[in-house]
């Protein structure tokens, strides 16, 4: 149940966000902060004053055939589709558009974790914490050690937080603590880091 879970989380995560950049947004402080040096891992490949170029993780895709995606992806007004390897996709976008894009994807990200508290599939998790950019994320649980019920809540964390980086042109980087109810920290895992090989450059691709 909990890596059906985690592959949820990340499909709402691509469906909400690597083929939405048409639904209106306001801008935001979140929107096109791209670092004037990207980090190792940011997918924003090149700036200029009107356009962005990015590559889309190949997890935004999985299952679909590379026809389908690149018809999906010039229909939502990107430009110069590239169909890399390692199956991820390098796009063309106005810098509006990527605007759009980053702030749809920074409330996705929220919404998956601000509904991880008290859920079903986490019900010993009782409070999260993260600053905006979620590079650091803190999980409360009402157990004094982890368990089954919380393994897997920091990969799925991880993996939504390091995707919405690595779009945003973010230092992709998570560090995601779970602590129980005095405070007392229980665990820490750094992302991508924590990641294998696969996984971490599934996440990472340039």
């Amino acid at each position: 149940m909990k890596m059906k879970t985690i592959r949820d989380g990340i499909a709402a995560t691509a469906a909400a966000c690597a083929l939405c950049a048409t639904m209106v947004g306001c801008a935001t402080e979140n929107s096109g902060n791209v670092t004037s040096k990207q980090d190792d891992y940011s997918s924003v490949e090149q700036a200029t004053i009107a356009t962005r170029t990015v590559t889309f993780s190949a997890l935004f895709f999985q299952d679909q055939a590379s026809d389908d995606v690149q018809a999906s992806l010039q229909e939502q007004g990107y430009s110069d589709v590239v169909a890399n390897e390692d199956g991820s996709y390098t796009v063309t976008m106005t810098v509006d558009k990527y605007n759009d894009l980053v702030d749809s994807m920074h409330s996705s990200v929220v919404e998956q974790l601000d509904g991880i508290p008290n859920s079903e599939d986490w019900p010993t998790i009782t409070a999260i914490t993260y600053d905006e950019q979620f590079s650091n994320v803190t999980l409360t649980t009402s157990s004094s050690e982890i368990g089954l019920q919380e393994a897997f809540v920091p990969l799925q964390v991880g993996l939504v937080s390091c995707m919405y980086q690595q779009i945003a042109g973010q230092p992709v980087k998570c560090v995601v603590n779970i602590v129980d109810g005095s405070g007392a920290e229980l665990s820490s895992s750094v992302y991508p880091d924590a990641l294998d090989e696969a996984q971490r450059d599934s996440v990472t691709a340039n």
